[in-house]
């Protein structure tokens, strides 16, 4: 934790003694103005709000130029406010809150001007209360204590073109089916449609319910006897015109055996779920802003427990992003991207984007595409295009250069040789799409 010896007086600087005059900060009406609307223009350049009534200005010097304070200076470099060549000298400090454009919380804003000029510019907030660049939008919110990070540098070169046909809507899971081939299931135009990578990538499977019934998430198991569930729906319209709303109501959960035959299902009796995922042999199911766990027991399965979150979930995915054997848990609701860890019977939110808006449209995949050692996050937006998410010591953080309008890119080990390989659709009329795997050689 840093430490800070910032000489911050919001009355008075440097009271006299002896028979000198007190000698008071104050700033002018037009001072103030001035300092306000250079602020306004720092937060509209880098996207951000504050709140007003929070600001506050203050007689301050801007701290030494030591390693205990590079996490100030480098915040604030990187929106090209050197603050460093300023260290020791009188300045204004101006502080508000921070705050997202959705209105969270961001942190505390910090404003250096020096000789009536900005000077530097940063905000302290996430888990750690340390500085931050306004360029860090999404700091973690709690440690995840992370063994690795990314070096993204770019995807692998290491990729040849293989033969295939897959879904564009994406990766909802994988698996494996009786003899060990890699599948991947889809959900399109209702139905659960399993792909297998056997030489080549081809629907294996396709399970519509029909009746005003669809399926509306699905999710491999790696446990005995189960190994696919799909959540099944009815589909009900009210309203007229541009009133019209569809509203869906879970029915059942089907499961099916390594083969892929119906092994059973769990009745839902209507209920508003949204999503289901897995981690080994334990199912999930999102209902509202509730997380019910289930698990098999000798007959039946049952909720073993339920964890409370504060958002509902779409999407649900789970992976080890940094290789250390603790799972990571990614959620959206559709407007932001949450990642948590399970501990105990609670989930504690690590990270998450602070949007507010409808923003990401299908499942959430994630894989290691560049080879070194840590997956990121891929996830499409509204328009069909993929967002890619690395894992990195500050907070997730977008890295989009490489990927064009209307792409996107589903991560997976199709061909079961232990690398990621990625399936690319690319944005024209047929949305088809092209396989690509990674070399198996070291």
């Amino acid at each position: 934790m840093k430490k800070q010896i910032l000489a911050l007086l919001s009355l008075f600087l440097l009271a006299g003694c002896g028979g000198e005059e007190e000698k008071t900060f104050s700033l002018t009406a037009e001072e103030k103005q001035a300092y306000t609307e250079t602020i306004d223009g720092v937060m509209e350049e880098f996207y951000w709000d504050y709140d007003r009534a929070s600001l506050h200005f203050g007689a301050a010097t801007v701290p030494e130029n030591t390693e205990e304070n590079d996490r100030l200076f480098e915040a604030s470099a990187a929106c090209d406010y050197r603050l460093k060549s300023k260290a020791g000298q009188d300045a204004v400090l101006a502080e508000a809150a921070l705050l997202h454009y959705n209105g969270d919380a961001a942190g505390t804003l910090q404003c250096w001007f020096v000789g009536g000029n900005l000077s530097g510019v940063a905000y302290t907030g996430g888990f750690d209360k340390d500085y931050y660049s306004l360029m860090e939008r999404n700091p973690f919110v709690a440690d995840g204590e992370f063994q690795a990070y990314e070096n993204w540098t770019g995807m692998s070169t290491a990729f040849t073109e293989g033969r295939g046909e897959f879904s564009p809507e994406g990766i909802y899971s994988v698996g494996k089916d009786a003899n060990g081939n890699p599948m991947a299931v889809s959900i399109q135009n209702g139905a659960a449609a399993v792909y297998r990578y056997n030489g080549g990538l081809s629907r294996y499977r396709n399970f519509s319910y029909g009746n005003g019934l669809e399926a509306t998430s699905a999710t491999f198991l790696n446990g005995d006897g189960v190994k696919l569930a799909v959540l099944v729906s009815s589909i009900e319209e009210s309203g007229e015109s541009d009133t019209e709303k569809t509203y869906s109501r879970a029915e059942r959960i089907m499961l099916y055996d390594e083969n892929l035959h119906v092994a059973g299902e769990i009745p839902l009796e209507g209920e508003l779920c949204t999503a289901i995922g897995a981690e080994g042999d334990r199912l999930y199911l999102f209902i509202d802003q509730n997380m019910n766990v289930y698990e098999k027991g000798e007959e039946n399965w049952s909720i073993v427990g339920s964890r409370k979150l504060k958002h509902p979930v779409s999407q649900f995915h789970a992976a080890d992003l940094d290789g250390d054997g603790n799972v990571e848990y990614i959620m959206t609701d559709g407007m932001d991207l949450y990642l948590y860890h399970h501990t105990g019977s609670s989930m504690k939110k690590i990270w998450s984007t602070h949007l507010g808006v409808e923003n990401f449209y299908g499942p959430i995949t994630s894989g290691d595409l560049n080879g070194d050692g840590v997956k990121e996050i891929y996830a499409c937006d509204t328009t069909a295009t993929t967002i890619r998410y690395v894992l990195t010591e500050k907070g997730l953080q977008t890295e989009n250069e490489d990927i064009e309008y209307g792409q996107c890119i589903y991560p997976c080990d199709f061909d079961g040789n232990g690398k990621t390989d990625y399936w690319l659709v690319k944005d024209n009329i047929d949305r088809m799409g092209q396989l690509y795997l990674a070399n198996g050689e070291e």
